[in-house]
């Protein structure tokens, strides 16, 4: 992108509520429009930021990030489903299409688009992409999707890579990370499970979590039983994707639920160990060929033997594909010029 008139844009996402994949996204795209002199906004929950926010949830206030933008950008993530509820489809689509009726670019950043529910809610994604006038898409599945519904895309990578790669993998790196999260009709057992076998080779170990809201009751049962085996749990949650990268980066060992937390781990070279509970997860340990188990159906005879061998034995790392902004970055231009 070539430096050039004063370019307004304005982010729309999961932005503001803690949740590290979606905030180190947010960070990588600001950090890149910001190189560029562009003067970036956001639709957040939080106005702890470098950049001018908006409330998310105020009509009034939505309505004036748009008027003063010349560009919305939606996404990253996967925004556009409504396997969370149709309250948060309907939030994302809105958005786009008041930006669309101000006759503002929308670009559609990086995003897993999945098949929606309900013939109507899937009629008004496929109504609302085809307004947009650049859309990039994280995985060949999404890209699949949108050709089926006659839908132009560009494939990416997720865009966490581009804050990863000026960042040196340790060279002595030590220890085990264990992120976890909450689902609904786990096993109750899985915390109390995972502890076990752990404990059997690690005495000390370092949790993450990702999104307090959701994580903290299970790494709170897992540190606990952890604890009754004679471990000792360091605990971090509320942390910045800085401080998150920097644990997970120091470790040898990875144990995580969530996508982000097995990219990063994947991508700083560390033994990474998958625990699935949904598509995109199972997607990703296919692509990058991780150890894994799925969280409905194992049995702790399993877990046993899985992790038995993921700590005793070397595991290939998989080389992925840098994030590139060169489409996003056209596309942008045209909106200058």
């Amino acid at each position: 992108m070539k430096k050039n008139k004063t370019l307004k844009i304005l982010v729309s996402g999961y932005i503001g509520f803690n949740n590290f994949g979606d905030e180190a996204i947010f960070k990588a795209l600001r950090l890149h429009l910001k190189k560029y002199g562009c003067v970036v906004s956001a639709l957040s929950a939080s106005s702890t930021y470098d950049v001018q926010t908006y409330d998310y949830k105020s009509p009034l206030a939505i309505l004036k990030a748009i008027l003063a933008c010349d560009v919305l950008i939606s996404g990253g993530g996967s925004l556009l489903q409504n396997k969370t509820s149709n309250k948060s489809l309907l939030y994302y689509l809105g958005i786009i299409f008041l930006a669309k009726l101000f006759s503002k670019k929308v670009i559609i950043f990086a995003q897993g688009i999945e098949p929606v529910e309900g013939e109507t809610y899937q009629d008004l994604l496929k109504y609302i992409l085809k307004q947009c006038d650049f859309i990039s898409v994280r995985d060949k599945k999404s890209y699949d999707l949108l050709r089926s519904w006659s839908i132009k895309s560009t494939l990416v990578s997720d865009p966490i890579y581009s804050l990863l790669e000026t960042i040196e993998p340790e060279k002595e790196k030590k220890g085990l990370v264990v992120q976890l999260r909450k689902i609904k009709d786990m096993n109750n057992n899985f915390a109390s499970d995972l502890a076990k076998v752990v404990a059997k080779y690690y005495k000390k170990v370092k949790v993450v979590s990702f999104q307090k809201e959701y994580d903290d009751e299970i790494c709170k049962e897992f540190m606990q039983k952890f604890k009754e085996l004679g471990g000792n749990a360091e605990y971090l949650y509320n942390a910045s994707p800085e401080r998150i990268i920097d644990t997970i980066n120091s470790a040898q060992y990875v144990i995580s639920m969530r996508l982000h937390g097995l990219m990063v781990s994947n991508a700083l070279k560390n033994q990474t160990f998958a625990v699935s509970y949904d598509e995109k997860i199972q997607t990703i340990i296919k692509e990058m060929n991780l150890q894994n188990i799925n969280i409905y159906s194992y049995s702790f005879e399993e877990l046993d033997k899985k992790l038995q061998e993921f700590f005793t034995k070397t595991h290939s790392i998989y080389q992925y594909r840098p994030f590139v902004w060169n489409d996003i970055d056209r596309a942008l231009i045209q909106r200058r010029n």
